[in-house]
């Protein structure tokens, strides 16, 4: 087909070719347009071009993949923490180039001064951006004069074939160049004016949509850490280039009934301070604490300063106050903002609370209710987590309570039961648990201790450490029964959950020759 399309690769090499002939400029950054984009490409083939005409070694680190929209913020960053001393950035269109005047004003660099920058386009905003920026000019004057010309040709059956139009180079201050002497450019007509606060009013709604749910992900992805939670949300009051902010929680939630006025608590923890584009989250056991009587707070970065103040609730509870100096025509912004922040909070409020009944239940469902121990599903769960790590020696102890079925039919299953516990304390002192040992009840009369890292004569000195208990518990006790235990133990490589099982089999074996040697009564005979 015909096709009448601007000659993106002269247009980009002018802009490459100005910055390095005209200001001697040669570490020059670029953030490209999107990936299999025409255009996009054709413009980035301009930009290597010119750097090889003028042999300029072209260096992937100095580019950064864009998206032609002036949300590539992040590109951008990245683009200038790999290469901080970066003399110029072109951009694929003037687009993005919204984002790198905003990137670079947050770091402190004059556009122009400190750092050249060229666009692609010659959008209507782009000769009053601050600087007016540089740029290559797509003139659609000239582009619908072309198609209305190659539509007539065609319908007089003349032949017409496809064109390129030249993209002049567009001289402003953004590449650092002088415009003094330079006669103003045609003011805008009442109509352009009010249609470029249109789009700047339309830009910044967007752009705040954005931000706003941009911050919301960034929350809900941090519930499970609140320092992190609370950093994102500085950050995010960083990158609106806010002056100082404050984020300050009660330590529990109000729940506030409607038509009620809360009572202010005495004090509230400050989880989030930030000023300029500094800013730090903390712990809630870390975080300043502020009381209601004091004025200030001193912080890292200076005494707490007033500002605007916008609660932070989510329906009918309460979480504390987001404090931010800001100008007027950002309250709007920041009230929605804060609308977010309570919406968050209440998200990480009932995460934290299901969280904790979930390790609740985790525990019960992995806790002997007798003794307190972990039951067979626990001591499982606890060893699988010694399997994660590499190939160890381990070892496996079995220990049962002696003649149980004697104790339950003789005195009673309650008397039973006093047995097992006593036998748990027991073990429990003679064994410990830490990270390289376990212990718990694997059902009825029988315990199970796993171990990684734990010496033979260890093991030794705990299987001894048991019948030294057993006999001091014997000795104090006034039950009319003993209580007494037998114990076998093994060690072996374990490298899968099949060498515990080998290893309980042997272990098992070893009780059994232990328990030869217990008691052949549980009663206690008392001399007359």
């Amino acid at each position: 087909g015909i096709s009448l399309i601007a000659d993106n690769r002269q247009g980009l090499a002018g802009c490459v070719e100005h910055l390095i002939t005209v200001h001697g400029l040669k570490r020059i950054g670029y953030v490209s347009g999107p990936k299999n984009n025409r255009d996009a490409e054709e413009r980035f083939a301009g930009y290597r071009d010119i750097l090889a005409k003028h042999g300029i070694p072209f260096r992937e680190e100095y580019v950064a993949q864009g998206d032609y929209s002036e949300h590539v913020d992040e590109s951008v960053e990245a683009l200038l923490d790999r290469v901080p001393d970066l003399e110029a950035i072109v951009s694929a269109n003037d687009e993005m180039t919204i984002s790198i005047y905003r990137v670079l004003n947050r770091r402190g660099l004059k556009v122009g001064r400190d750092i050249a920058v060229t666009g692609f386009d010659d959008m209507l905003m782009a000769r009053y951006m601050d600087p007016p920026l540089t740029t290559a000019r797509q003139d659609y004057d000239a582009f619908s004069h072309a198609a209305v010309e190659s539509a007539l040709k065609m319908l007089r059956g003349e032949k017409v074939e496809s064109r390129r139009l030249k993209v002049p180079f567009i001289r402003r201050c953004s590449c650092g160049c002088d415009m003094s002497d330079v006669p103003l450019e045609t003011p805008m007509s009442p109509g352009q004016e009010e249609m470029l606060k249109k789009i700047q009013r339309n830009r910044e709604y967007q752009l705040n949509s954005w931000i706003g749910s941009l911050l919301n992900r960034e929350m809900l992805l941090e519930v499970d850490d609140p320092k992190r939670f609370f950093t994102s949300i500085g950050s995010f009051m960083a990158y609106l280039d806010t002056p100082a902010s404050y984020l300050c929680l009660f330590e529990h939630p109000l729940r506030v009934k409607r038509g009620t006025i809360p009572v202010f608590p005495e004090k509230i923890f400050v989880c989030m301070r930030q000023k300029g584009q500094e800013y730090e989250g903390y712990d809630w056991d870390e975080a300043p604490v502020l009381y209601r009587d004091n004025t200030a707070i001193e912080a890292p970065f200076g005494a707490m300063e007033s500002g605007m103040t916008f609660l932070l609730f989510d329906e009918e509870y309460q979480y504390g106050v987001l404090n931010a100096m800001i100008e007027p025509d950002k309250i709007d912004f920041c009230y929605m903002l804060s609308l977010d922040i309570g919406t968050s909070l209440r998200y990480m409020d009932l995460w934290t609370q299901q969280k904790r009944y979930r390790a609740e239940l985790q525990a019960l469902a992995r806790t002997d209710a007798l003794t307190g121990l972990n039951n067979r599903a626990g001591v499982i769960h606890a060893r699988e987590k010694m399997i994660g790590r590499r190939s160890r020696r381990a070892g496996v102890m079995l220990a049962d309570l002696d003649h149980l079925k004697q104790i339950n039919d003789q005195f009673g299953h309650q008397a039973g039961d006093i047995a097992l516990k006593a036998s748990a304390d027991i073990l429990r002192e003679a064994i410990g648990e830490n990270e390289n040992q376990i212990i718990g009840r694997f059902g009825g009369d029988e315990f199970i201790s796993y171990c990684v890292d734990v010496s033979e004569e260890k093991l030794k000195e705990q299987i001894e450490q048991i019948g030294v208990l057993c006999d001091r518990f014997n000795e104090t006790s006034d039950l009319p029964y003993y209580v007494e235990i037998s114990a076998g133990f093994v060690m072996g490589r374990v490298r899968k959950m099949e060498d515990w099982e080998k290893l309980v089999e042997r272990a098992d074996a070893q009780l059994y020759e232990d328990k030869k040697e217990r008691r052949e009564f549980v009663v206690r005979f008392v001399d007359s």
